[in-house]
């Protein structure tokens, strides 16, 4: 059974990347409005979290989640259109998008073959690619998280971050041409976000199928993540006087310590709401855009780069670098609507 509110978090989440890419003056309303940590964030868990629910019940009919593997290959394919729809763009008739493509024009077949392997990334088309990398790697460890092999799996995938914290990334990315963009997220970092999705909706199956589920204990949890919340949002916004940390406790790019577990306290309240009262975060509107977020997410990236040439002018000035985001986020809305209705009439169909 499909959850309505965790379309309408994901859809919500989707809305508040669009902004936050937009820039300012909403991005400084709203990235990381909650603490330190951003819609990316929770992006990436709840795909984690989500495809854990579906691996467990698709698991008799499809036991090595060759489900992943396809919808990969969709996400690849969808990155690769828009790809390739954006290049060919800038260079027939929109020039000014040619800097951010210059890695592929300068190196057209190097850069071609790189960006198939989703080695290349240009700069706002970085996070599909790591999407399909992290769905290939679960189809593999999901199964067995479904088979029980939830701590095992998790603490190999905190090993891993550990590795992030410490210029692993960096060493990699010095063997390939400095021309080569390999994106702001760091997979070694940000695949423990995905994993600890997975981790946490595996763990509440397990135990709600052996008819154990501890929830005392979740409900103490549940508690102590709101508190943790509540305090690190106010120290996010020096409202309590305790000097910021460094950068290496909150990055963004390897997934900082601090951040992860702002993060995860986040989350785990947000999973108290769902759990107690799911109608408190299941808005109709931003669940249509969730039910469809790839396409969405797609969209929204051609609709940032078009905003990257809009005069500077207008991303300087209001109301228009206001109109122009919010128009933005209605054509996306507008988009999985009319998905949604054809949807339905295939159904009926």
């Amino acid at each position: 059974m499909r959850l309505r509110a965790l379309d309408s978090i994901r859809g919500l989440l989707l809305l508040q990347m669009t902004l936050d890419h937009f820039g300012k003056p909403i991005s400084s309303y709203l990235f990381q409005c909650f603490g330190f940590f951003s819609a990316a964030e929770g992006f990436f868990f709840l795909s984690g979290f989500v495809g854990m629910f579906a691996a467990i019940s698709k698991r008799e009919k499809d036991p090595s989640a060759s489900w992943m593997r396809a919808r990969a290959f969709r996400i690849w394919k969808y990155h690769i259109i828009s790809l390739a729809s954006l290049v060919c763009s800038s260079i027939l008739f929109l020039p000014a998008l040619v800097p951010y493509f210059r890695g592929i024009l300068q190196h057209p077949h190097t850069g071609s073959f790189l960006s198939a392997l989703l080695i290349h990334t240009p700069t706002w088309l970085d996070v599909l690619p790591l999407y399909v990398i992290l769905m290939l790697i679960g189809s593999f460890f999901f199964p067995r998280l479904a088979r029980g092999s939830v701590y095992k799996i998790w603490l190999l995938s905190f090993l891993v971050w550990i590795l992030a914290q410490f210029g692993i990334r960096e060493n990699i990315h010095a063997l390939f041409p400095k021309w080569i963009n390999h994106g702001f997220f760091d997979l070694l970092g940000w695949q423990f976000i995905y994993f600890s999705g997975a981790a946490i909706a595996a763990w509440w199956k397990h135990h709600q199928k052996a008819k154990t589920t501890p929830l005392r204990f979740v409900q103490i949890i549940s508690y102590v993540a709101i508190f943790i919340t509540i305090f690190l949002f106010l120290w996010s916004h020096q409202w309590i006087s305790i000097p910021l940390p460094s950068e290496f406790w909150i990055s963004r790019e390897h997934l900082g310590l601090l951040r992860y577990l702002n993060f995860i306290a986040f989350a785990l309240s947000i999973c108290f709401i769902v759990r107690t009262r799911p109608s408190l975060l299941d808005f109709q509107f931003s669940a249509t855009l969730g039910k469809h977020s790839l396409e969405v997410y797609t969209a929204h990236t051609v609709l940032i780069y078009i905003w990257l040439i809009v005069p500077k002018y207008v991303h300087l000035h209001m109301p228009w670098n206001i109109i122009f985001p919010l128009f933005a986020c209605f054509l996306l809305w507008l988009l999985a609507f009319i998905l949604d209705v054809q949807k339905q009439k295939h159904k009926i169909l």
